[in-house]
């Protein structure tokens, strides 16, 4: 029996010593990490370009409403003097940009947030959460994240999966967890840039997610303390989630009305101009 033990702990001494020596980078650890995680795509895939042409054309179209009005207003008034300020308004022009650019921004980091994983490196991460001890290591999700980062980058994937541990956590809830539960086995996944849904269908990752889950599931139980964690950082996503949902809203809402608002006062002004005609072209009694 005391060979027995002594030969555990030494394989849990060798276990403790692997896991000193593996280094653990994340992007969360630096100061600007996390702000680098989110920013570093956007502008090195050039997104900041047509999140500011975008807005800027919005804006841009937004006049049109006020070249309607005036039109509108100088057929009733001829002594009214339109100005161009009166329709490219700096004011009117500003808030639309600024709206726009927002629901643009907001809707990169929304999709950044949610990760468009590769099919290999969702393997890789279901791979380490099945084998991972997830209540005895202690930075058990950051080993897993620090891993799969590394493994992408491997696979020439030029940015962080997952920016920390919480966030490798989460995503594997949400993702994986949760449709499991929900039974609608919705896993996705990318290859080549194209979405595909069918990734439980396959035997082998199948057996991979089985494997994960049962063990995510057997570390909830024993330390009650993740499924808080989740839900706690969960919070935090909804949140944003529905500010973007507001600020979406929001901009649908006023694009139609801008939009009903300009058809309306367009066909207004047609029919005045067509009843103009008409009736100037009946001779004037003398």
């Amino acid at each position: 029996m005391s060979m027995i033990s002594d030969e555990s702990e030494m394989d849990l001494e060798k276990c403790v010593q692997m896991y000193e020596e593996e280094e653990i980078e994340l992007p969360e650890d630096s100061s600007g990490g996390k702000l680098t995680y989110f920013l570093a795509p956007y502008f090195f895939e050039k997104t900041w370009i047509s999140d500011i042409i975008l807005p800027l054309s919005a804006a841009y179209s937004s006049s049109f409403v006020l070249l309607a009005y005036s039109s509108l207003r100088g057929f009733y008034d001829d002594q009214l003097e339109t100005k161009l300020s009166d329709i490219f308004s700096p004011l009117w022009m500003i808030i639309h940009y600024f709206l726009c650019f927002t629901v643009f921004f907001m809707n990169f980091i929304y999709h950044r947030k949610k990760i468009d994983i590769e099919t290999k490196v969702l393997q890789k991460l279901l791979k380490e959460v099945g084998e991972m001890d997830l209540t005895g290591d202690p930075v058990a999700w950051r080993r897993i994240a620090s891993r799969v980062n590394h493994f992408s980058e491997e696979k020439g994937y030029h940015y962080s999966v997952f920016y920390g541990g919480g966030h490798c956590m989460r995503f594997f809830v949400r993702e994986l967890v949760k449709p499991i539960e929900r039974q609608t086995y919705d896993i996705r996944c990318y290859c080549e840039g194209k979405m595909y849904r069918n990734f439980w269908k396959n035997p082998s990752n199948k057996v991979l997610v089985e494997r994960a889950v049962a063990n995510y599931d057997e570390s909830v139980e024993n330390f009650g303390e993740l499924s808080y964690t989740a839900e706690e950082d969960g919070c935090r996503d909804d949140i944003f989630e529905k500010s973007r949902s507001i600020f979406n809203t929001s901009m649908l809402y006023l694009g139609t009305i801008e939009v009903a608002s300009f058809m309306i006062m367009a066909l207004a002004l047609l029919v005045l101009l067509i009843s103009r005609a008409i009736f100037n072209s009946f001779p004037t009694p003398q």
